[in-house]
Order: C-alpha cells, then structure tokens, then sequence
C-alpha cells in the first residue's frame, strides 16, 4: 500500500479523509476474510480521530477570533467509519454572545460560522481578515493546519493499528 503525501478534504462538510492508494479494495478483502475487522477497525479510527478533534479545538482557542472558532469546533466529532473521518455537526445552532438564535428569524449554524471563522472575510466584519492565500483558496487559521501538520501522524498511526488488527485477526 502506497501512502500519498496529502489530506485532502470536501468543503460544505468540513470531511478530511487521509487518502492512500489501494485501501479500499483491501478493506472489502479484509472485512470479507472476517466480519469482526469492520468493527475493529472503526473503533481504531474512532479512537485516532478523536485525537484529532482534541488538537483542532486547543488550536481554535489561539486563533484571531477565538471565541468563534471554539464555539464552531465544539461541533467536530469522529465519524465512525473504516477510514479516519472528521465530520462537522454543520446544523447544530452556533451559540452567539452578542445576538442569540432566539432574536433571529434565520437560525445560525455551526457550519455559517465554521468556514469564517476558518478562513476569514474581508467582507463581513464578524470574521477575522482572510488567512494567507493556498493554491486555489486560503491556508486556513485552525482546523486545515492542524490537520495538515498531523496527516504524517494520522497515516502512521492508522496503518499501525491496520497491521495489529490483521496480524491478531490471522492469529484467531
């Protein structure tokens, strides 16, 4: 199994999946060889996303608005999955201090405020200024380099836990 050199991620549902060639028709092998390596496996994912998660909401709390990006990071949870997945509880309401959801006619999300208070605008005073510039969008100021900084560790850490859970499923 080759391992690629990126994380990648789908906007709209703050999904970042750890990409490496070949996994998928592997897993199939293997959760067809035995009905137990889905179960395993989604718990290990489990527990390494969880870490993830941990890191995301400590690095919100030094972002320029941190208010904000802890609030909106409070809605990250680890996907149960047999890859490694952080999904965003984009619907649950956003908790704002200076105007509730009681007040308004369009309740706020987690999801309105995520990518603001991520990338930033230079439109809406709310947010902080947009984060430096990244290909084709912006590098982002907590979630994106978190991620990108522990992708190396997320691949690792995973394809460990895929060698433990085969090698024990042979021994059995």
């Amino acid at each position: 199994m080759a391992v690629s050199p990126f994380a990648s991620g789908r906007a709209g549902q703050a999904q970042i999946e750890i990409q490496i060639n070949g996994l998928y028709p592997t897993l199939n092998k293997w959760a067809k060889a035995d009905p137990m390596f889905n179960k395993e496996i989604r718990a290990a994912s489990i527990e390494l996303i969880n870490d993830v998660v941990i890191e995301v909401k400590k690095a919100a709390a030094v972002a320029p608005n941190p208010k904000q990006a802890t609030e909106a990071a409070k809605g990250f949870r680890a996907r149960p999955d047999r890859i490694p997945v952080v999904r965003l509880n984009a619907s649950s309401g956003f908790v704002s201090k200076t105007r509730p959801n009681s007040k308004r006619k369009t309740k706020v999300t987690r999801g309105d405020v995520f990518f603001g208070s991520e990338f930033g605008s230079n439109r809406f005073t709310q947010f902080p200024e947009r984060s430096i510039p990244f290909g084709a969008g912006n590098r982002g100021y907590y979630f994106w380099p978190t991620i990108e900084r522990m992708a190396p560790d997320i691949r690792e850490l995973y394809l460990e836990a895929l060698d433990r859970i085969t090698s024990k499923l042979a021994k059995m």
